[in-house]
């Protein structure tokens, strides 16, 4: 071991010194990931008529949703699960398979088991954008970015949902949006071309940089409807063609009733759970 004095002039890499800030991140998955296991073995400690194996995924599928510092973690190999949990091998695989099922974690042999990133995504009017909703839930956002076209012509669909607008000159914005580095959707927005007439200014969030502007985002429409996807869409979003994908259709309107953007989303189902108040 290297003395104090002896570190002056040592390369970090070589030495073997790890970073501040990487010890900290690992300590803190460390510190979510035991907190999981704790919480998860109070539970099975209560009683309960279900099956074991239904009991244990629908606990961990309660504490998953509960917990976003968990998205993109790697589980432990299940043999160390059957150890922590003092549960059968057949049982904490049963409970996994049901987990794979509804998409809430993600298994590949030889790389191992990990906690799909999960977007709890509000349909109400006082919502932020992607950006912002990531953020506020632990996570962190992103692009890759695709296009980013100016001064084109309104596209059909929102011709089709405001005739009026149909003569408007648009700026597009295509990118995919990531979700703590795995792409979540597939994203094309129109916006009107005075409102931004240099994508390139937005580098992550167009709230961000509408707010910094003093426009800000108010009433919203939105169209849901379930789908396969595409192969074009599958190819960008990282997911086989057919996979469950929700195609999303948005309209944002300013505080004074001036259109803002129109959207034309698709977000992979196991990435996305959409929510509104009423």
């Amino acid at each position: 071991m290297p003395l104090k004095g002896q570190l002056k002039n040592c390369d970090a890499d070589k030495c073997g010194i790890v970073p501040f800030a990487d010890v900290t991140a690992d300590n803190n998955q460390k510190n979510a990931m035991q907190k999981l296991f704790s919480d998860l073995r109070a539970l099975l400690e209560q009683p309960s008529s279900a099956p074991r194996y239904m009991q244990l995924a629908h606990m961990l599928e309660h504490c998953l949703h509960q917990r976003s510092d968990l998205a993109g973690q790697f589980l432990p190999p299940e043999r160390q699960l059957v150890q922590l949990l003092g549960l059968s091998r057949v049982t904490v695989s049963r409970s996994l398979a049901l987990l794979e099922e509804k998409g809430l974690i993600i298994r590949q042999q030889g790389v191992g088991t990990r906690i799909a990133p999960l977007l709890d995504y509000s349909l109400d009017e006082d919502e932020s954008g992607f950006t912002a909703l990531v953020q506020q839930q632990g996570g962190s956002a992103g692009n890759i970015w695709l296009a980013r076209q100016t001064d084109i012509a309104a596209p059909e669909g929102l011709a089709l949902l405001l005739p009026t607008l149909s003569s408007l000159r648009m700026t597009k914005l295509y990118r995919v949006r990531l979700l703590n580095d795995e792409p979540a959707s597939l994203e094309s927005t129109w916006i009107p071309l005075h409102l931004l007439p240099t994508p390139e200014d937005v580098e992550t969030s167009l709230y961000q940089y509408w707010a910094a502007r003093g426009i800000f985002p108010g009433r919203k429409q939105f169209w849901l409807k379930a789908l396969g996807a595409p192969d074009d869409v599958a190819s960008h979003l990282k997911i086989p063609t057919g996979a469950p994908v929700t195609f999303h259709r948005q309209l944002t309107y300013g505080d004074k009733g001036e259109l803002l953007e129109y959207c034309e989303i698709f977000c992979r189902s196991d990435m996305y759970e959409f929510h509104v108040s009423c």
